[in-house]
Order: C-alpha cells, then structure tokens, then sequence
C-alpha cells in the first residue's frame, strides 16, 4: 500500500471510530436525554427555579407535573402549598401541606407554612397548634417559635388577667 493509500485509510478509520463513538453516545444518552423533562425531579427544579423569579403561577404548574410524576414527594407538596397561598387560594395550601405531613410527619417547614396559612386565614388558634408541631420537630426552629408566641397572644389576649402559671399549656 502506498503513503496516499495509508493516510485514505487511517482517515476512513478515524471517521468509522468517530460515527461509531457518536451512534454509542447518542445510543446510551439520547434516551434519557430526550426524557429529562419528563422527571419528577426536574419538574422540581424548575419549579424552584420560577418561585425564585417570582413566577408563582407557572411554578405551581412545575410542581403539579412533578406530583403527577411523583405523588409522594413530600417536599413538592410543601413548595406547592407555598405557591398557592402566595396565589391566595389558602384552602388549596393547607391541602397541600396537609399531603407533605401526610408524607412525612416530621417535615418542620410544612407544619410551619400550614400556621402560616392559618395565620392569613385569622385562625390563629389552629396556626398555634401547627407552630406548636413545628417547634416540637425542631426545637431551634426560631421563625415557629415567634409566630407560635405572637399568636398565643392573640389567643390568650382576651384571657391574659388569668391566674395561670404557663399560659402556652392553655394553648
């Protein structure tokens, strides 16, 4: 064989090593590269990802896909709720947050966001109760701990001349 019969050669090998590397690649990643919308896990993301731009209705559309992908992700309950009662729709939130402790009875922000919603509804015994749950979760959780005693405040506001020794029992 001749050098120019070589080198034709040696190129035609480099270019059946390259289609052969990219049919392995496209073989062994197209698949999921095609499906990478279609995750739970990346509806999560972009549900995240439209909550920080202050996109809530199309991030509360990310988290809907997400659970229909994944109905028990506790957390997707969570962030939903929160996008529904930014929305307003504070019975659609509690829901949510109702599905996450559902999930998963020790999830401290859940239990902290449904007082949350409580609070807007002026259901503050019922938010001193579900802040009462978060700080029993997470002693540290110092966001639940004020709300917890602002609203036994507001709770206890008509009582406060009682005679008790530790008003929170009431509550």
């Amino acid at each position: 064989m001749d050098k120019e019969g070589l080198i034709t050669n040696l190129k035609s090998a480099k270019v059946s090593i390259a289609l052969i590397a990219s049919a392995m690649i496209v073989t062994f990643t197209g698949p999921s590269l095609g499906q990478s919308n279609e995750t739970s896990s990346y509806w999560f993301q972009q549900g995240m990802a439209l909550y920080e731009q202050d996109r809530f209705s199309e991030s509360l559309d990310a988290y809907e896909k997400a659970l229909e992908l994944n109905p028990t992700d506790s957390e997707a309950w969570n962030n939903r709720g929160i996008d529904l009662g930014l929305l307003g729709r504070y019975d659609e939130a509690l829901e949510s947050f109702e599905r996450a402790v559902a999930l998963n009875e020790s999830y401290a922000e859940a239990w902290y966001n449904m007082g949350v919603i409580y609070d807007y509804k002026g259901d503050y015994y019922t938010a001193v109760q579900a802040y009462k749950k978060a700080t029993q979760i997470n002693p540290s959780y110092q966001k639940a701990l004020v709300r917890r005693n602002i609203d036994t405040d507001i709770v206890m506001g008509p009582s406060l001349s009682c005679s008790c020794s530790d008003q929170l029992m009431l509550v």
